[in-house]
């Protein structure tokens, strides 16, 4: 009787621990990562008795939880690609809608303007057509500033989700940190036998959840904890020990956030090194759209600007007084900052070119950062320029200093497959007066357009003083300029080689052969190294955010599709049946009753026994 009340015992405990796990799973049915758990039974060794091996009942071996390795690590890379490229949408399609909307891009704005000034040619004296073309004018550069001022804005959001998404990371990585030491303390206890399944499940889904923001490796050790790596193995979780992730802001460009680790010697960063989740989009998208569209678009405005008032500048007003700049831009500075680590204290300046003085300086525009080194290596080369967008270099010498500056140019000697022929549109000047120094591997930034369209604007508010005129003479046969001839009948030229011609004296309201000139500005190919119009410009931005936008759009909806089948996956495997477990439910029910009606049988059995003693 006493085998037969070890074995019910058994029994009713196994079932009642078996009841227990199904009512864990249907607990948790609906939480997330939770793993589906399972009581492992294993039959007790049999006693030998004279009629054979009797069985001795049940032992609860282990209580298991669903779990693959192989399906798990897949998730956790699902997870983290899809975070990269939706949140790489959702960024890029605000600046697709912004850039490309047909009332809020500057396409239409650039045609109405360009359209008053064929109004202005068919009627130079119409001062209606003149103011007109002025407020067409403000509206362009309206335009660039909207835009500009809408691009800080995406930037500002984009930086407070970064910061966000470095403090989640931070909260993430000390509760997987806790986990690790609650994991490896209670593996501890039993030897490793025993699996603390629920601590696993809520590390499991932490983890999920990091992945989500960036791209990790996991690492199981020995002891049950998860070590946890970024980028190229920079460690973000060592057992019991997280790292702590902080923002940076590099010196030349405060709105341009960095990532870094802090360290006992200060931050270590680690921008590089982040890539997927949705904080890898935000930084991809700030990288491949964002920045260069603010760049681009600044070199439209400066494009634009210089062609304009290179041609404006020639021609002449309504009363004959020399034309000025219909834009005001020259004014704008181009941002230099010199490197923290620089020895020397040597100022670096730099300013968009005169277009009169060189036509080309348009085409030669460059929307790229670049990084201006001291080098003095000799042969005539002082200096390198370096285009930040794909690190092609360029020799630069010094010219011979006057009041202690000197002007850089090309120099003679250039790098192997360099192809750059000309200064990106910018003069550059190196300011040593005073006693300033400047030492070898010196560095400062310089960025041209970054926010040349912020600042660019109107220069003149009376629309008599539009320059629609020229007072050239034009030979009546050849309708060409009629040259200046020296005593020796040889054209006369400037100081820059460009020839003189002869010119009228006093106004010519009725001229108008310099406003068609800039009206045909809006055809010529002006931009981008000669090989595009102002529009054309504009409209390569347009279409290369368009394409990186629908190319995000279809990686979005894969990985969409590639996270769902490996949720799938996880939850055939670990996730809770409740119609499944209802059965179960039944079953252990009918388990343990069997077994106590077992303990009542041997109850009464030891009860007839002690009754028939008596």
């Amino acid at each position: 009787m006493s085998g037969l009340l070890a074995t019910a015992s058994s029994g009713l405990m196994a079932a009642q621990r078996s009841l227990e796990i199904a009512q864990h799973n249907i607990s948790n049915a609906n939480t997330d990562g939770y793993s589906r758990q399972t009581v492992e039974l294993g039959a007790r060794a049999a006693q030998f008795s004279g009629d054979g091996y009797v069985g001795q009942g049940v032992n609860i071996s282990n209580i298991t939880r669903s779990y693959d390795q192989f399906i798990n690590k897949q998730l956790t890379s699902s997870t983290s690609a899809f975070g990269d490229v939706d949140q790489f949408h959702q960024l890029a399609t605000s600046v697709d809608n912004l850039m490309a909307d047909p009332t809020t891009g500057m396409a239409p704005v650039l045609n109405r303007f360009f359209s008053a000034l064929s109004e202005v040619a068919n009627d130079p004296t119409s001062i209606p057509s003149r103011q007109v073309l002025l407020s067409e004018t403000n509206n362009v550069t309206q335009g660039f500033n909207r835009i500009n001022g809408r691009f800080e804005e995406i930037r500002t959001q984009n930086n407070n989700e970064i910061g966000a998404k470095i403090d989640e990371i931070n909260s993430l990585a000390g509760s997987i940190a806790n986990l690790n030491v609650q994991i490896s303390t209670s593996l501890a206890q039993t030897q490793g036998l025993k699996q603390p399944n629920d601590l696993l499940d809520q590390k499991d889904a932490l983890l999920s959840k990091l992945a989500g923001i960036v791209n990790i490796s996991v690492v199981p050790q020995k002891d049950g904890a998860s070590s946890v790596f970024i980028g190229n193995g920079q460690a973000l979780v060592l057992n019991g020990h997280a790292a702590v992730f902080t923002t940076l802001q590099p010196q030349y460009d405060p709105g341009r956030l960095g990532i870094g680790i802090k360290t006992a010697n200060g931050a270590i960063e680690v921008t590089n090194q982040i890539t997927g989740g949705t904080l890898g989009g935000a930084l991809r998208f700030r990288d491949e759209v964002l920045d260069p569209a603010q760049q681009k678009l600044g070199l439209v405005a400066v494009g634009l600007a210089m062609g304009v008032n290179a041609i404006h500048e020639k021609g002449f007003d309504l009363s004959g007084a020399a034309g000025s700049a219909l834009f005001n831009f020259s004014g704008i500075a181009v941002p230099v900052t010199p490197n923290s680590t620089n020895i020397g204290n040597a100022v670096v300046a730099a300013k968009f070119e005169d277009g009169n003085v060189n036509p080309s300086a348009a085409a030669n525009l460059d929307y790229s950062d670049f990084k201006l080194k001291y080098v003095n290596a000799g042969n005539g080369v002082d200096y390198t320029l370096t285009r930040v967008r794909d690190n092609q270099v360029i020799n630069l010498t010094a010219s011979t200093p006057v009041n202690g500056v000197s002007t850089l140019s090309l120099a003679t000697t250039q790098p192997p497959n360099t192809n750059v022929t000309a200064l990106p549109g910018i003069d550059i000047q190196v300011d040593l007066s005073g006693g300033k120094t400047i030492s070898v591997g010196d560095e400062s930034v310089i960025r041209p357009t970054y926010s040349a369209a912020q600042k660019i604007g109107v220069n003149i508010d009376d629309p008599s003083k539009i320059a629609a005129a020229t007072n050239i003479e034009l030979d009546p046969v050849t309708k060409l300029p009629v040259p200046k001839l020296d005593t020796l009948g040889n054209p006369v030229k400037d100081a820059l080689g460009n020839p003189v011609y002869v010119t009228t004296s006093g106004p010519m309201p009725g001229d108008n052969r310099n406003v068609l000139q800039l009206a045909d500005l809006g055809n010529k190919l002006s931009m981008l190294g000669g090989s595009a119009t102002v529009n054309d410009a504009y409209g390569q931005i347009v279409s290369s955010v368009g394409t990186l936008t629908n190319a995000a759009a279809l990686s979005s909806s894969a990985q969409q599709t590639l996270l769902n089948q490996t949720k799938g996956a996880r939850e055939g495997l670990a996730g809770v049946n409740l119609d499944e477990e209802a059965a179960n439910l039944i079953k252990f029910q009918q388990a343990y009753q069997a077994s106590a009606q077992s303990i009542s049988v041997a109850r009464s059995l030891f009860d007839t026994l002690i009754s028939a003693v008596k």
